[in-house]
């Protein structure tokens, strides 16, 4: 007489079925162990790389970030040379870091001040090359340029830089009156209606703006 299968519970059932997935992991780990070794030893090693990498980054910017508060001391004294000086040496030695974009800033200011328009727009133009990521520095540098070119009174160059700043970063509160300054560089150029269209950007986009009357008046007296 045939005696009866036992009947497996859920319970009993699960307790098989990991038991099984073990062993077959088990087996393969056994058939392919240098393999599955190498594999962990090269994420643990990619794992602690980025951790120290991080950590190395986060360093240097401390460091560059201390170097540049010693560099804006030439400026509250007033010692342009100085300050261009030690702004350069911010930009060489932390290459890549958000300090070193300020510091490319802050030189090509002091640089437009002192009336060496080349070299400040080299140095304007190291700050949207990849010298930090700060908007406000970024923006500000191609307003930088913009007024360079206004300066040389290539006004259609100064209207684009002008326009690229507001362009690229249009929630800084400086994009109206960047706009604002675009239009008044092409009422220079002579070109009345690219002026006008910037303008009613400006009454379309800012209605609030603290520019809003002044673009109003330029409307008018075109």
């Amino acid at each position: 007489m045939l005696r009866p299968k036992k009947k497996l519970h859920k319970k009993e059932i699960k307790e098989d079925a990991l038991v099984t997935r073990y062993f077959q992991a088990r087996r393969f780990y056994d058939q392919n162990s240098r393999m599955v070794n190498t594999v962990l030893i090269v994420v643990l090693a990619l794992a602690v790389i980025g951790v120290f990498m991080a950590r190395s980054r986060r360093i240097e910017e401390l460091k560059a970030q201390s170097a540049l508060g010693d560099a804006l001391q030439s400026l509250y004294m007033n010692d342009p040379g100085t300050l261009i000086r030690k702004m350069d040496e911010v930009t060489k030695k932390f290459s890549g870091t958000p300090a070193a974009g300020e510091a490319a800033f802050f030189a090509a200011n002091a640089l437009f001040e002192t009336g060496d328009l080349k070299e400040a727009d080299r140095r304007f133009a190291m700050v949207m090359d990849g010298h930090g990521g700060n908007p406000v520095f970024r923006a500000s540098s191609l307003a930088g340029r913009a007024a360079i070119a206004e300066s040389e009174k290539r006004w259609q160059d100064a209207a684009r830089l002008y326009t690229q700043a507001a362009e690229k970063y249009p929630d800084l509160f400086t994009a109206p009156f960047y706009l604002k300054e675009a239009a008044r560089c092409q009422l220079e150029a002579g070109d009345r209606k690219s002026a006008r269209a910037v303008l009613e950007t400006i009454e379309k986009r800012f209605p609030e703006s603290q520019v809003s009357q002044e673009t109003e008046w330029m409307k008018l007296s075109m």
